[in-house]
């Protein structure tokens, strides 16, 4: 395969969609950082980045949900509460989340999930992409039966999301209180991507994973690929576990999820979703960067707007004590103790600032 496949499918594994060099044109500027006092009314103990945040935590239970297409939904939880459901990019799997079950599995009822094709997670007969992986959502949650639950979707979990708004609005009305999409997009994702071209160079990766041939030593490129979707001053410990995730990704899992991203656009379905809903971004992410982020939850009514100074795309690694009170404050907001994400992190005095949250505007 030619080098363009190569950087195609290299670029791909770092956990969101390829292209990471493309969006280097539309980093924001870099606001300084907020400086906060610990925890919501000190009852959150801020965490360092140290190696063993990475880990899950003792007391995890795991479990498997059958799809009526023969696949299988592997999810892990812990905690009790109000459910918080955690949907992960592509590459990754339910562990990526580590950080929020050691901080929040106290306060909440963490479940994350093996997206279709990833980690432990079976295919099933109808295979990949957005839909069906948004089905898998609705599957999820009437078969866990949860309520009042609030979902968190980061890059392609956070795409899934949007599509099972589109596509499960009963379900949504019925099982799902709030929504945080973090570093993810909702069209447009990669701009070589939707190019004729690299459409092609795709079609030939999926026809050589077809005909039982193997993707070029894509090893090689993973730990800078990773590398390049985070931000300043990343955990090595992150890095190597993202890395380990995305060689052990099946080649052919790779190639659909990738197409699914590929073909992705939600813009009606965010623009008709009324649930309450955050938008998190960091200022180096350059495969969903500030701008396009933006433009997203200005299609959403109501959507508030977080960007966090100097992290890239893995937010839930990069910043878990900021994305704990983003997922408090937006748990707040939803139970009507303040009227703003703004309002409850400005009560909280933690990492993050008040004049960081962007208020809604008319959707567009």
């Amino acid at each position: 395969m030619n080098k363009q496949v190569k950087q195609l499918i290299g670029l791909g594994l770092a956990g969101a969609a390829a292209g990471a060099a493309a969006f280097g044109l539309y980093r924001a500027t870099h606001p300084s950082e907020a400086k906060g006092a610990p925890a919501p009314g000190g009852t959150r103990r801020r965490r360092d980045l140290t190696d063993d945040l990475f880990d899950m935590p003792d007391g995890v239970t795991y479990g498997d949900i059958d799809t009526p297409d023969g696949g299988t939904i592997h999810y892990a939880e812990k905690g009790s509460g109000r459910p918080l459901v955690l949907f992960h990019g592509v590459t990754l799997r339910h562990d990526v989340w580590a950080p929020q079950f050691q901080m929040l599995a106290d306060q909440y009822r963490v479940i994350a999930v093996d997206l279709r094709g990833h980690g432990r997670s079976e295919v099933g007969s109808l295979g990949l992409g957005l839909p069906r992986l948004a089905t898998d959502v609705a599957t999820l949650l009437e078969a866990l039966d949860l309520r009042d639950a609030v979902l968190v979707g980061h890059s392609m979990g956070g795409m899934t999301l949007m599509r099972f708004c589109g596509d499960h609005v009963d379900v949504l009305d019925e099982r799902v209180a709030g929504i945080a999409l973090v570093a993810t997009a909702a069209y447009g994702t990669v701009p070589p991507l939707l190019t004729g071209a690299s459409r092609r160079l795709l079609d030939r990766g999926a026809r050589q994973v077809a005909g039982g041939r193997a993707l070029p030593a894509t090893g090689l490129l993973n730990r800078r690929a990773v590398r390049m979707v985070f931000g300043d001053a990343p955990s090595p410990r992150a890095i190597d576990i993202v890395t380990r995730m995305t060689t052990s990704m099946d080649d052919a899992h790779l190639i659909g999820s990738i197409q699914g991203i590929v073909e992705h656009d939600a813009r009606d379905a965010l623009r008709a979703t009324r649930t309450p809903s955050l938008v998190v971004v960091g200022t180096r992410d350059t495969l969903t960067p500030v701008p396009m982020s933006r433009r997203m939850a200005r299609l959403m009514p109501g959507c508030e707007f977080v960007v966090l100074p100097r992290a890239g795309h893995q937010l839930m690694q990069e910043r878990p004590n900021e994305l704990a009170d983003l997922i408090d404050a937006l748990v707040a907001r939803i139970e009507g103790d303040v009227e703003t994400v703004a309002e409850a992190v400005e009560a909280d005095g933690g990492p993050v600032s008040a004049d960081q949250v962007e208020q809604p505007v008319e959707p567009t």
